[in-house]
């Protein structure tokens, strides 16, 4: 696995695993939501498997539209927040027998809001540059951001928006992330792939965007691995904004959209650039 090189994590003992809500979160229009899901640690192999670990996301601790609660987990654990405000649990497994299983439960609660909050940006040109599958100097990408270009960052944003959602081909489910200029390319892909190209051609146009990775759910719920999905989110009038072309979803309804991950072409926690969770050791992680 890759390892993060630099960490930005606190530690905390699954005891302490309850964040306080803040304020903003009461804020408006609000619910709490309850998500609840399960995974296998698996032991393929014909003999006993000794000190494995396994990081993995669970709903980001704080975003313009969430607070993470509280959480839980059926095994001993503890739980991290990153600079970015990622919530990682690391599970350690002292021995898994040969040929053994082990059902790990995770229950989640939610603050929800319906609008995100104000969120000023100390650094914008951070969302702005190119990375990994979000090819911002791309030529063909460069070319399409100038002819979308409007008079405001939201008009523009807006533009990016139709652009996308009117040429891009649903593909389905692309089980390798494919990026911005290939889809670009393509005229097609996945709902990783819209969201990469919303992202690169709003970031061509100075206007900072990220992908984010997670779930769309408007109530409690048992998510399901086949559902995790991902959307653009862009950062204009002072705020992160809904983009998801993919489902045709144009600022709204934000507040459903749970994010687990947000998008970085870099280890910042010890998930590395997985989209999920990262393993130390042989056992695998599979849906329960």
């Amino acid at each position: 696995m890759n390892f993060a090189r630099r960490s930005c994590l606190h530690m905390l003992p699954a005891a302490a695993c309850a964040w306080a809500a803040a304020p903003h979160a009461r804020a408006g229009e609000a619910e709490r939501r309850q998500l609840r899901w399960s995974f296998e640690l698996v032991n393929p192999l014909s003999r006993d498997l000794f000190d494995q670990a396994v990081w993995l996301y669970v709903p980001a601790a704080e975003t313009p539209v969430q607070t993470l609660d509280a959480v839980r987990l059926s095994v001993p654990w503890t739980l991290a927040r990153d600079a970015l405000g990622h919530a990682i649990v690391q599970v350690l497994v002292p021995r898994l027998p040969a040929l053994g299983r082990r059902v790990v439960s995770v229950t989640a609660d939610l603050t929800m809001r319906a609008l995100p909050r104000e969120t000023p940006l100390a650094d914008p040109g951070d969302w702005l540059r190119s990375e990994r599958f979000i090819e911002v100097e791309h030529p063909a990408v460069r070319a399409l951001a100038a002819e979308l270009r409007q008079r405001s960052p939201a008009d523009t944003a807006r533009a990016v928006y139709d652009w996308v959602r009117g040429h891009l081909q649903y593909a389905g489910y692309v089980p390798e992330d494919r990026g911005a200029a290939d889809a670009l390319a393509r005229h097609g892909g996945d709902c990783t792939e819209y969201a990469y190209l919303v992202t690169a051609l709003a970031r061509a146009n100075g206007i900072p965007a990220r992908m984010v990775g997670g779930y769309d759910t408007d109530r409690n719920a048992v998510l399901r691995a086949a559902d995790y999905h991902n959307w653009a989110e862009l950062h204009f009038e002072g705020r992160w904004n809904l983009v998801d072309a993919q489902k045709e979803r144009w600022l709204e309804p934000a507040g459903q959209y749970v994010a687990f991950r947000i998008y970085r072409d870099a280890a910042v926690n010890p998930v590395g650039r997985a989209h999920r969770y990262a393993v130390r050791g042989e056992m695998e992680v599979r849906p329960a």
